[in-house]
C-alpha cells in the first residue's frame, strides 16, 4: 500500500476513533469537591482564622441611576457586622447585625429592626467565615452538567436551603474560583431572582477575594468594587449600632 494512502487510511481511521475517546462521560467532581477547591485558592478558613476583624474599602455603583458612592464592610469575630454607603446629598445607607439583631437605617425610612425574612441574609453576611462554603446548610447538593456562566466554561452547583430556597453557583473550569451564581433574595417588596457575578480576585493579608461584585436584578445592577481589604483594625464601638437603632432593641 503507498506511504501516502496509508497516512490517509490511518487520518481517517483517527477521525472515527477520536469523537468515541472525547465522547466518554466524564465524572463530576462532587459537591465537596468543588466547594473545597474554591475554598482552598482563597486561602481557606485557616487564613480568615488568623484575623479577628476585618475591613472592606470601595465603590458602590447603580449605573441605571448614574449613582456611584464609596462604601465600607466592617466585620468582626465571630458575627458583629456593618455595611456603610454615602450617597452624597441622598444620606448615609446602613445596615448591621450585632450578634442578635439584623437592622437598617435608610434614607427617608429612618431606622428599624429588620424582619425575619431580610434579617435571616444579613445575619448569613455578618458570618466572619461566610465567604466560605458551610454545604451544611443546605438539605440538598447536586453537581450539574457543565455550563457557561459570563462567558465562561463552568462547573455547576445546585444548592437547596431548608427554606426551599434555591442557589446555583458557577465555578470557572479554568481556575476552580466561583464566578457567581443565581439565587432568590428577600427585598422590602418581596423575593427577587438576582444573578451575582464575581471576578478580578486579588489577595490582601493571606486572603484572597473578588474585588469586582456585580449584583443583576431585573430593574437594576449593582456593581462593588473593591480597593483595599485590612485586618485586625475594627473595634467593638465601629461595628456597634448607631443610637436610632439601639432606642428600638428591648431591654
Amino acid at each position: 500500500m503507498p506511504a501516502i494512502l496509508l497516512r490517509r487510511l490511518l487520518a481517517a481511521l483517527g477521525l472515527l476513533v477520536l469523537p468515541l475517546a472525547d465522547g466518554r462521560a466524564q465524572e463530576r467532581p462532587s459537591p465537596q469537591q468543588l466547594a473545597a477547591r474554591h475554598d482552598s485558592l482563597v486561602g481557606g478558613r485557616a487564613a480568615l482564622e488568623a484575623h479577628q476583624s476585618l475591613r472592606v474599602v470601595g465603590t458602590l455603583a447603580i449605573p441605571e441611576y448614574g449613582l456611584e458612592a464609596p462604601f465600607e464592610i466592617l466585620k468582626k469575630r465571630p458575627d458583629r457586622y456593618l455595611f456603610r454607603a454615602t450617597l452624597g446629598a441622598v444620606g448615609e445607607m446602613l445596615s448591621g447585625y450585632d450578634g442578635a439583631h439584623a437592622w437598617s437605617v435608610q434614607p427617608g425610612a429612618g431606622a428599624q429592626l429588620l424582619p425575619e425574612a431580610l434579617a435571616a441574609s444579613v445575619k448569613r453576611q455578618a458570618d466572619f467565615f461566610a465567604d466560605l462554603h458551610d454545604l451544611s446548610q443546605f438539605t440538598s447538593l447536586e453537581t450539574l452538567e457543565p455550563a457557561p456562566f459570563d462567558g465562561r466554561p463552568a462547573q455547576v452547583l445546585r444548592m437547596v436551603l431548608a427554606s426551599g430556597d434555591t442557589l446555583v453557583e458557577y465555578f470557572d473550569a479554568s481556575t476552580g474560583l466561583s464566578a457567581g451564581g443565581r439565587l432568590t433574595v428577600a427585598t422590602p417588596t418581596g423575593r427577587v431572582e438576582s444573578t451575582r457575578l464575581v471576578s478580578e480576585y486579588r489577595t490582601f493579608g493571606g486572603v484572597t477575594v473578588a474585588t469586582r461584585i456585580e449584583q443583576r436584578q431585573p430593574q437594576l445592577r449593582m456593581i462593588l468594587t473593591i480597593v483595599s481589604v485590612t485586618f485586625d483594625e475594627v473595634t467593638d464601638a465601629d461595628v456597634a449600632p448607631p443610637e436610632a437603632v439601639r432606642q428600638l432593641i428591648k431591654p
